[in-house]
């Protein structure tokens, strides 16, 4: 019985807490606009906001109720081309179609805490 009361206690007390959150990742940074990746958890959707501030962006999530917990940055590195795979005399790896494209990412992330 004493297992019952505990079990019954724990699964009230899990569910009365609970915490959403959002992750957004900044893809492009223009003049005119701010393009991201909006991540709630349940869906991934791509947003252009037309104001190109991130500021602004922040601020917005909070008046939302919104908690900015982190910011991250990651390098995406894109490799496109092919690289020869035989050592001969015509192409000695100096000749290759090899394009890098290095692309640095933003990632916010903002909680918000539902009681």
């Amino acid at each position: 019985m004493k297992i019952l009361y505990i079990l019954l206690f724990f699964l009230v007390s899990v569910s009365t807490y609970c915490q959403q959150w959002i992750i957004v990742d900044i893809l492009e940074q223009t003049k005119k606009e701010l393009v991201c990746k909006v991540d709630n958890g349940e869906e991934v959707k791509r947003k252009t906001f037309k104001n190109p501030s991130i500021v602004k962006l922040i601020m917005d999530y909070q008046m939302e109720g919104f908690l900015l917990k982190s910011v991250t940055q990651g390098v995406e590195l894109d490799l496109n081309g092919n690289l020869p795979l035989i050592n001969n005399r015509n192409n000695n790896f100096g000749i290759t179609n090899l394009n890098l494209f290095n692309n640095n990412r933003v990632m916010l992330w903002f909680e918000k805490k539902e009681e």
